[in-house]
């Protein structure tokens, strides 16, 4: 069996203060169980050569901005050095361990115009955490089927407390009982274990290949789909394709589109190129 682990960047909530677009996105990693295991012992090895110990989680917010947080010292101590020779090991391992990458951004207020308040398309959720999770779960369907070993997939979400679990277990039973649009509920169900699982953000987990992806995909998004991220270039070596990239179901995926935001997704489908696919 097959895991997919999930993080999100962004609110899902509507922003209708805030003047400029609003988006959200969720990043997801999908690991058999032997990748499972090697990252979990690679970014251990990490964690004991920079911070002396494993009981924690990396968060890419704190990594990002160098904070130093309760856990642990992402600035070490205003060490430039260090700092970047912490980078060049969170490269290392992003590059090494065997991963295929999905992500849904869903850009919000475009879908509140476009969708929402037009009616446009009944059949979509109006809720934008369970579109995205619709969106994402396709993608990840589309791959368990196209995969050379028939295996069912589970689904694992970082724990956000006891109501925000509950409601994304109540998404996804609503996804594998009604299905969507483009794919039958009985194919959800042939496809995917019944109940989403959850991980507290506590030591090493795959759920933080998925935090630094969401965060990635989000700033990407955010700048109308041009750019590199920091991790970026990583990442989409390692994203989803099948066949040419043009038909089909791919892993990543940018909600409302324009004709603009079409080319360039289209344009990085490209790029990802060779090393795509198979999952």
């Amino acid at each position: 069996m097959t895991g997919l682990y999930i993080d999100e960047s962004g609110k899902s909530v509507p922003e209708e203060k805030l003047a400029d677009p609003t988006f959200f996105c969720l990043g997801a990693v999908a690991l058999d169980d032997s990748g499972f295991g090697a990252y979990c012992q690679a970014a251990d090895d990490i964690k004991l050569e920079f911070f002396g110990r494993t009981d924690f989680a990396f968060h890419e917010p704190f990594m990002r901005k160098r904070y130093q947080s309760k856990d642990v010292d992402y600035s070490f101590g205003g060490n430039k050095d260090r700092q970047v020779e912490f980078d060049a090991a969170i490269s290392g391992l992003l590059g090494k361990i065997d991963f295929t990458a999905f992500g849904v951004g869903v850009r919000k207020t475009a879908f509140k115009k476009e969708f929402v308040e037009t009616g446009l398309d009944p059949y979509l959720p109006t809720d934008i955490y369970a579109l995205a999770m619709v969106l994402l779960l396709e993608r990840y369907l589309d791959a368990l089927a196209h995969h050379t070993v028939k295996q069912m997939g589970r689904v694992t979400f970082e724990s956000q407390g006891t109501k925000e679990d509950a409601y994304h277990q109540l998404e996804y039973a609503r996804i594998v009982l009604e299905g969507s649009q483009w794919v039958p509920d009985v194919t959800f169900r042939n496809w995917l274990e019944p109940g989403l699982r959850f991980v507290p953000k506590a030591g090493s987990h795959p759920t933080e290949l998925a935090d630094f992806l969401s965060r990635d995909l989000y700033e990407w998004v955010r700048q109308d789909c041009v750019g590199s991220p920091k991790w970026w270039g990583i990442f989409s070596q390692k994203v989803y394709l099948r066949g040419d990239g043009l038909m089909g179901t791919f892993g990543i995926k940018v909600f409302p589109e324009s004709e603009k935001i079409r080319r360039r997704t289209l344009a990085h489908r490209k790029s990802c190129g060779a090393n795509c696919g198979e999952y």
